[in-house]
């Protein structure tokens, strides 16, 4: 596997949570495990596009939000070691297991009217044997029940472990901004879809 080693804040960022990760969870099992792909639509990167393209999208008339019938591929529900956290969280949890993680999401999102998300920039991956590190940006539009517009970008960093059934998310940690009425349709316009 070749990887690029780019001294950008960015690139410097996830290399550092790469080798933290590695440090704090690898094991024989993760150095010796399964293949993994670095490209294509079963990477690291596409599963983290994938994930927030369609995982946490929402549209008007969806029934109630199950986390784990949306974004239950993408996460590994039985690690010990899955760090999750998300500062959009108005009480800011750390969470460590995915069905913890997505009690907190399952009522805000099942009272939304709509979700709709874009990719600012990435994703940047950096993979090493069975461990990867994606870093990527996206902006929001999230429409609450009552007709609220409230407008995010958010620095969004997932570590994967490379599994027998593909690359699962063992630590998330997102960083949002609430963006001004009058910027989001600009960033939104921006931002890629597809």
């Amino acid at each position: 596997m070749k990887v690029a080693f780019d001294t950008s804040a960015p690139r410097a960022a996830a290399l550092g949570a790469l080798a933290v990760l590695a440090a704090g969870v690898a094991s024989p099992a993760v150095a010796a495990g399964p293949a993994c792909p670095a490209e294509g639509a079963a990477s690291a990167g596409a599963l983290h596009r994938e994930w927030i393209l369609v995982g946490w999208e929402r549209q008007e008339g969806d029934g109630p939000f199950s986390f784990r019938d949306k974004l239950g591929k993408y996460y590994d529900w039985s690690s010990p070691e899955v760090i999750l956290y998300d500062d959009f969280d108005p009480q800011h949890r750390i969470t460590r297991s995915a069905a913890e993680y997505g009690a907190i999401w399952e009522p805000p999102f099942s009272a939304m009217r709509s979700a709709r998300h874009g990719v600012v920039f990435g994703p940047e991956v950096i993979q090493e044997g069975g461990l990867a590190h994606s870093t990527l940006q996206f902006a929001a539009r999230l429409e609450g029940g009552d007709g609220t517009v409230t407008g995010i970008r958010t620095l969004s960093s997932l570590a994967w472990r490379c599994t027998g059934e593909g690359w699962r998310i063992v630590r998330e940690h997102n960083s949002s901004v609430v963006v001004p009425d009058g910027e989001l349709q600009a960033l939104m316009d921006r931002a890629s879809r597809g």
